[in-house]
């Protein structure tokens, strides 16, 4: 291992340097965080994935979303008029910078449809969301029980 003037290494070196660049990325893009669907029966072949979207230094938008778990996932948002209720698809969803955006039970979530198997509670799954300017970033889905009530925002997995 090469050695440098004050006893760096190169690998302390490259250490640092990729830390820095992470720490630059994560603060202009946006952070997902409570990812987390509910358990599905047996046939069933939708399902919804919600999430709280934390803004980076500057706005973004999160546009599309995909997993190996289904075949289509799109933006959808509950809205009740006149006594009935209407899921409805959305273009994007906006994310201010250093605002909070959560996507929860009848309101804003991606749907996920076609898939053959059911989720479980208690198995995880990759999502990538797509924002206009961050580009791609995978999140951790965690599957909770059919009954579960929404996480506190500030849960984490």
């Amino acid at each position: 291992m090469m050695k440098f003037r004050g006893g760096f290494t190169l690998a302390a070196l490259l250490a640092l340097s990729m830390t820095t660049a992470t720490a630059a990325d994560g603060d202009s893009a946006p952070v997902a965080t409570v990812a987390w669907a509910r358990a599905t029966p047996p046939g069933a072949d939708a399902a919804a994935v919600y999430l709280t979207l934390t803004g980076g230094k500057a706005a973004d938008r999160l546009t599309a979303a995909r997993t190996a778990r289904a075949a289509m996932v799109h933006l959808h948002v509950v809205e009740e008029s006149g006594g009935l209720t209407k899921m409805r698809p959305l273009d994007g969803v906006d994310i201010p910078a250093g605002r909070i955006i959560v996507l929860a039970p009848q309101g804003t979530h991606l749907m996920l449809m076609g898939f053959d198997k059911p989720f479980v509670a208690g198995e995880r799954f990759a999502l990538t969301l797509h924002f206009a300017r961050a580009g791609d970033r995978m999140v951790d889905v965690l599957v909770r029980p059919a009954t579960a009530a929404d996480p506190s925002p500030s849960e984490s997995h």
